[in-house]
């Protein structure tokens, strides 16, 4: 997985750079480390599916009750403040 970018005659440094970037985006090298960073345990599809469905649910249900006015929505951060 290395990406080799070589510089060419009269080429600046900048060039070289931007180059080995889109080259390092393309490849996909970085979304594969971030992926890695830490370790999780295998699940199988079906509980990945079913964990899928469980948080959409819980979605449209709490979007549901902050339409209806049951509750109102609170921002994520509990210390941020407006």
């Amino acid at each position: 997985m290395s990406v080799e970018v070589k510089r060419k005659p009269n080429e600046s440094n900048e060039i070289v750079l931007r180059r080995f970037q889109d080259k390092i985006r393309k490849s996909r090298v970085l979304n594969t480390m971030k992926k890695n960073r830490f370790f999780s345990k295998m699940s199988n599809k079906k509980t990945q599916k079913d964990d899928a469905l469980a948080r959409n649910k819980s979605r449209k249900k709490r979007e549901y009750l902050i339409k209806i006015g049951k509750i109102t929505e609170n921002p994520r951060n509990k210390f941020y403040k407006r």
